[in-house]
């Protein structure tokens, strides 16, 4: 009797050890892409003997910076955005002052947003890079603010730098446009506007809706 019970203990330790992977490798969907296209591209580069060494640094550059966000991503709790940012800041601001680039911290203590699970967290955790990718590799900014603000239960991210600005009215460069899809994907507003020595990103996520 004694041995049957080990045996289902052991059963039920190796279920959890395999729900507990599947949800890290869940959550880790997508990184081989981001992170893997860099590295491609940066392979291609070197191959064809044509390439600037700031290009390669720049594209790995960008493929470990996205590697490091993915990883501190697993242990940010679901709908937690306040510790979303922590880890950008963390990981991103020591490279964009290495640039030159001032930022400001305006970042509230917002209440979990419980309905955006880790996939939706995923998906804005790279619209934030997107956008202060966008300002480290064409916005020629000095300053850079980022800013989170809870209202009536939802959340606002708000960056504002004072780059050269871009036109709204173009059709997207495929980072912004990546951003678009990935508001659609978690039922967040993207808002962009720009002006020489203004562009701003906004990303608005609505509360849960309440039971009809």
């Amino acid at each position: 009797v004694l041995a049957q019970l080990m045996g289902h203990i052991a059963l039920h330790n190796l279920g959890v050890v395999q729900v507990h992977l599947h949800l890290h490798l869940a959550r880790a969907h997508g990184l081989h892409d981001g992170v893997g296209m860099h590295i491609s591209v940066a392979l291609r580069q070197l191959q064809s003997g044509q390439a600037q060494t700031g290009d390669v640094v720049g594209m790995l550059q960008e493929g470990l910076d996205q590697l490091k966000l993915s990883i501190d991503a697993l242990n940010v709790p679901p709908g937690d955005v306040t510790a979303l940012l922590a880890n950008v800041r963390y990981r991103l601001e020591p490279r964009l002052r290495s640039v030159g680039v001032t930022v400001y911290w305006l970042v509230e203590d917002a209440p979990l947003l419980p309905h955006l699970d880790d996939k939706a967290m995923r998906h804005l955790l790279f619209m934030v890079y997107e956008a202060i990718s966008n300002v480290l590799q064409h916005a020629r900014a000095t300053t850079l603010h980022i800013e989170l603000v809870h209202i009536d239960g939802g959340s606002r991210i708000r960056l504002t730098d004072n780059g050269i600005g871009f036109d709204v009215t173009q059709p997207p460069r495929k980072g912004l446009q990546s951003m678009q899809e990935r508001a659609l994907a978690i039922g967040a507003e993207l808002t962009l506007q720009s002006t020489p020595g203004e562009s701003v990103v906004t990303v608005w996520i609505a509360p849960q809706p309440g039971p009809l």
